[in-house]
C-alpha cells in the first residue's frame, strides 16, 4: 500500500511572484472548491496556513474541513509576513527561513502556531517551511512546540541560490533528520516526509542524484541534443501540478511505487489556482488547466495506482506502527 498526501499551502495572493505592499487573500477564498474536488476522491488534504490567513476569519472554511476529518490544517512559516518583525527586516521580499536569525525563526513559529491553536481549537501538528529553506535551528524549534511532522525536503533540489538548503543528497523517503542537518538522517523527533520529486524517465535515485549534480550548461546541452536526435532526456519535475505535467507526474507516481515507497506527496501553492494571484497563474487559462491536472492526477493515483489518501497526522501514525519509532518518547504534545 503507498499513501497520498496532499499539501496545499494557503497563503496571500502574489502577483507575479512578488510580495505585495497590500496584503490580498483572494486566492484563498477560492480554495474551497478544491476542497470539494479532493472529496470527490476521498482525498484529506493537508491545508498549511500562513499567518496573513490564520489571523483573518477567511480561514474558517478550513477549521470546519478539519473538524469533520475531512482535512487538516498546518502551517507554512513565511518569514516576511510573518510576527514579529526585526527592526531592519525586508518584509516585502521573499525569504525562507533558513535566511532568518534562529531566534527570529522560534519566535516567528511559536506566533503562528499559537494564532492557528486560538484560531482552530487545538494545536498544528505539520510544518512546511517557505522555499524548502528548513536548517537546524527551524528544525529544533518545531520540536520545541510539539511538531510531529515536516513536509520542507525537495530531494534533488539545491536552494541555495535562493537562500535555502541544498538538498540533493536528501531521502526521498520519509525519515528522521540530523538536527543540525535536516538534509541527513538523525535522531529528531521530527518525522520528516519530502515531496515525491525526481526525474520523469525510471532510473536509479544513485543514478537521478547524479543527475542533479550536472551543471546547468551541461543540462541545457543534453535537452539541445535531445532536441537534435529526437530522443527523450530525463528532466526533473515534482509532484507539484502547477508546473508539471500530468504525464510526467504519472511517470513519477509509477517510479515511486516501483521503488516500493511508502508515500506520494503531492503539492500546491494555493494561490496558483486563481488567476492573476501568482506568477504560475497569469489567467483563467492556466487556472483551469492547473485544475485538470489536479482532478486527473487524483483520479490516476486512486483509481490506478490504489493510493490510500491520508492527512499528514494519519500517515505519521501509519508510518510509526509500520517501522517502530526509532528515536523515542516525543517532546510537546505527541501523538
Amino acid at each position: 500500500m503507498i499513501a497520498l498526501l496532499f499539501t496545499i499551502t494557503v497563503g496571500p495572493d502574489r502577483p507575479r511572484g512578488e510580495v505585495p505592499a497590500r496584503t490580498s487573500l483572494r486566492a484563498a477564498a477560492g480554495l474551497p472548491a478544491l476542497g470539494r474536488l479532493c472529496e470527490r476522491f476521498a482525498v484529506r488534504p493537508t491545508w498549511l496556513m500562513t499567518w496573513p490567513v490564520a489571523a483573518r476569519d477567511e480561514g474558517a472554511w478550513f477549521g470546519e474541513q478539519w473538524d469533520r476529518g475531512a482535512a487538516e490544517v498546518g502551517v507554512c512559516l513565511e518569514p516576511w509576513n510573518t510576527p514579529p518583525f526585526e527592526a531592519n527586516e525586508d518584509r516585502l521580499i521573499a525569504h525562507p527561513p533558513s535566511a532568518v536569525p534562529a531566534s527570529a525563526v522560534q519566535a516567528k513559529l511559536a506566533r503562528l502556531t499559537a494564532i492557528v491553536e486560538s484560531r482552530y481549537g487545538r494545536a498544528p501538528r505539520c510544518h512546511r517551511a517557505a522555499g524548502g529553506g528548513l536548517d537546524g535551528p527551524a528544525l529544533q524549534a518545531l520540536e520545541r512546540l510539539g511538531y510531529l511532522a515536516d513536509l520542507s525536503v525537495l530531494p534533488l533540489n539545491d536552494g541555495r541560490a535562493d537562500g535555502g538548503i541544498d538538498w540533493r543528497d536528501a531521502p526521498t523517503v520519509p525519515y528522521f533528520p540530523d538536527r543540525q542537518r535536516p538534509a541527513r538522517r538523525g535522531a529528531s523527533p521530527v518525522l520528516e516526509i519530502p515531496v515525491t520529486c525526481g526525474y520523469d524517465q525510471p532510473m536509479p535515485v544513485s543514478v537521478a542524484r547524479a543527475l542533479s549534480r550536472l551543471p546547468t550548461r551541461a543540462g541545457g546541452l543534453l535537452d539541445r541534443l535531445a532536441d537534435t536526435f529526437e530522443a527523450p532526456v530525463p528532466r526533473r519535475a515534482c509532484l507539484d501540478p502547477a508546473v508539471t505535467p500530468l504525464p510526467a507526474m504519472r511517470r513519477l507516481a509509477e517510479a515511486a511505487v516501483e521503488r516500493g515507497e511508502p508515500v506520494l506527496h503531492l503539492h500546491l501553492r494555493g494561490e496558483a489556482l486563481t488567476p492573476g494571484c501568482s506568477a504560475l497563474c497569469p489567467d483563467p487559462a492556466a487556472a483551469e488547466a492547473a485544475r485538470d491536472r489536479i482532478e486527473d492526477f487524483l483520479r490516476f493515483a486512486v483509481d490506478e495506482i490504489r493510493a490510500e489518501p491520508m492527512t499528514v497526522s494519519a500517515f505519521v501514525e501509519h508510518h510509526l506502527a509500520l517501522t517502530g519509532d526509532p528515536v523515542g518518547p516525543r517532546p510537546g504534545r505527541g501523538l
